[in-house]
């Protein structure tokens, strides 16, 4: 995942906020900070790369994200899935993790 473009990194992390976000109502810093900089750390981006991701329109991170391989979209099917699992609510994160990747195309 880390030599995707900038922009496939930053909708990748924009999903993993609405993954958390969605299922969740916000971000929790105590809660949520490990599911962050594991994602953080697969995609090679610092910290500050959060707030970019976050301030991006979910539909062009959709889009981005829809004209990744194959390959590329089972790492980010993977991550979001094991983002999913990290900082409970598992089960109504996986439903949400399930659905951004529908909606970005990337169920292969």
């Amino acid at each position: 995942m880390k030599n995707m473009d900038q922009i496939q990194k930053l909708s990748i992390l924009h999903c993993v906020y609405q993954t958390i976000a969605s299922a969740d109502g916000s971000i929790e810093e105590a809660r949520d900070n490990g599911a962050i900089e594991f994602a953080l750390s697969e995609l090679g981006l610092e910290f500050y790369s959060w707030n970019s991701a976050v301030q991006m329109h979910p539909n062009d991170c959709f889009i981005h994200i829809s004209n990744l391989s194959i390959n590329d979209k089972q790492l980010f099917r993977a991550l979001l899935l094991k983002i999913a699992t990290m900082g409970g609510n598992e089960l109504f994160r996986i439903n949400c993790a399930q659905h951004i990747i529908q909606l970005a195309n990337s169920h292969v």
